[in-house]
């Protein structure tokens, strides 16, 4: 049993604390620290962690605010794991060296040896001995009313995080930690940078998160909700709710009908038809290999980086996970989702299929990358249109795209938009603004009206002309703003009355946006027929 696999026991309120200098400055409270009499027990098998704050069975007082719960190292094998490549390229060039001088690892004449692997192999135990006094000098330590993380090296850093400032925490099993079922923890702050954890054991990582979770919606953990496993193969648990799996072949099929590999075989189609024209063989092996391999790349990295794709409903939210080589679990903030996107590229639009963004506020390292591990955007990389429906309702489970109806963009907006103008249009309801536009990949916007914050009309000499407006519609997400086309004198109408609907619904507080669905539908798969 390593320390991190280890569930230490918690202090009792009694326990004698000690002062930090940094809390004697600010004029923190004396918080209750482990004495190495009472210091928990790394090394212990137990079975449980993160015990609930409640008065036991035998009548025992919860823990004070500042106690203790518990203080660890990461993993002891985390050293190992960032450097891993590192390690592999050196059994690899030994191995050779192995198979090659028939046994003999390191050659008796040292000058043999190119310069540049010393210089190689210094780096790499550099980095080593580095991460192993990283490993060393790092603690996070829970206690009742928040999460610290300290580094006590050349210089001391503390990281310390109320647990109502959490948003999100994200677990993320990179292909090396993977392997060594050690898993990576990503807790999210709002407007500060995230805070990671590397490395902890994958059951421990998973403790964590949810221990995290529960305390950050204000609920108390009990023993046996932490106690409570996942699977090693989807972060899937006994009490969770599957809303929507994806089938591989599903993503097989959108990479294939994607943008990307489009341009990826007219780029292998310029050598070749080149190549056949002038009769060079050489041409044609030579620039059509590089981009076949370019092709099977992307291909077999968008089917494992979104790997069996689950959405599902948890004590803790909603929850995704994806991933072969690389595992992300990544808990979906619902209150802090600004708006949702769909996207239905061309040639996914002749198949009725589409794919799901989320616009989230203040959440830094999102991306939409489909191939990697780590945070994304992306709420359903592929699906049709009963699956877009589930996506919606697990996040606004009283939004019906189906009864808003869309108003079309005015006949001038050809002339600014010559293909997409027949797919502008934009609508509302009581609740949520749906703007659509976008030829090649055509893009709906679905905005709550409590998350509008201004609505911008903008107007040039050629769209005066034409007697029209771009009116944009701003959410939290300063990088992206829902954007649609409509006659002059309806857009100044349509920018007040929007803003008058979000003040509204503010007012209104719209409790059912800021929660997930509580009557989630049951597990669906795809309806092909």
């Amino acid at each position: 049993m390593t320390p991190s696999d280890s569930m230490p026991e918690f202090l009792p309120p009694d326990a004698a604390g000690v002062r930090s200098p940094a809390e004697q400055v600010h004029g923190a409270v004396p918080e209750q620290r482990p004495t190495d009499a009472g210091r928990p027990d790394f090394a212990a098998d137990r079975a449980s962690a993160w015990p609930a704050e409640k008065p036991t069975e035998d009548g025992a007082a919860p823990a004070a605010s500042g106690s203790v719960l518990t203080e660890e190292r990461p993993h002891p094998l985390t050293p190992i794991v960032q450097v891993w490549v590192w390690l592999v390229a050196m059994v690899i060039f030994f191995g050779r060296q192995f198979i090659e001088n028939r046994g003999e690892i390191i050659p008796a004449d040292l000058g043999r040896f190119p310069w540049w692997l010393l210089i190689v192999g210094a780096v790499g135990l550099v980095s080593v001995a580095w991460n192993l006094w990283t490993w060393w000098t790092t603690r996070f330590i829970a206690t009742a009313s928040e999460f610290r993380v300290e580094h006590k090296g050349v210089e001391h850093e503390s990281k310390r995080i109320a647990y109502q400032r959490i948003q999100s925490v994200d677990v993320t099993q990179r292909f090396a930690a993977r392997l060594l079922g050690m898993a990576e923890v990503t807790i999210d702050v709002g407007g500060d940078a995230p805070v990671r954890l590397q490395y902890l054991s994958r059951t421990r990582a998973v403790e964590l998160r949810d221990f995290l979770m529960r305390r950050a919606h204000g609920l108390t953990p009990s023993t046996a909700a932490a106690a409570a496993g996942t699977s090693a193969w989807d972060d899937r648990g006994v009490h969770d709710r599957v809303l929507l799996t994806v089938p591989a072949g599903e993503l097989v099929l959108g990479a294939a009908l994607s943008h990307e590999l489009l341009l990826l075989v007219l780029a292998a189609a310029i050598p070749l038809v080149i190549g056949v024209v002038t009769a060079t063989p050489l041409l044609i092996g030579g620039g059509i290999l590089p981009i076949a391999i370019s092709i099977a790349s992307f291909l077999s990295s968008r089917v494992l980086g979104q790997f069996r794709y689950t959405l599902a409903q948890t004590p803790a939210g909603l929850r995704i996970t994806r991933g072969l080589t690389s595992l992300t679990s990544e808990t979906v903030p619902v209150h802090r989702v600004q708006a949702i996107r769909i996207h239905e590229p061309v040639l996914w639009r002749l198949i009725g299929r589409a794919r799901v963004d989320l616009s989230f506020l203040g959440l830094r390292g999102i991306t939409t990358n489909e191939d990697g591990a780590g945070a994304s955007s992306i709420m359903l990389p592929i699906g049709n249109r009963q699956a877009v429906d589930v996506a919606l309702r697990a996040l606004w489970p009283d939004v019906d795209l189906d009864a808003i109806a869309l108003r079309p963009g005015p006949r001038a907006a050809r002339w600014i938009s010559p293909l997409g103008w027949r797919f502008i249009a934009c609508g509302w309801d009581a609740r949520v603004l749906v703007v659509r536009s976008g030829w090649l990949t055509r893009t709906t916007w679905v905005v709550p009206h409590a998350r509008v914050q201004s609505v911008r009309t903008t107007t040039g000499p050629v769209r005066r002309k034409l007697g029209i407006a771009t009116i944009e519609v701003h959410t939290s997400d300063v990088f992206r703003a829902a954007t649609t086309v409509m006659a002059e004198p309806a857009a100044s109408e349509f920018a007040f009355a929007e803003l008058d609907r979000a003040r509204q619904s503010r007012q209104r507080a719209m409790p059912t946006l800021d929660t997930p669905a509580e009557g989630a539908s049951e597990s669906l798969g795809f309806s092909h027929g």
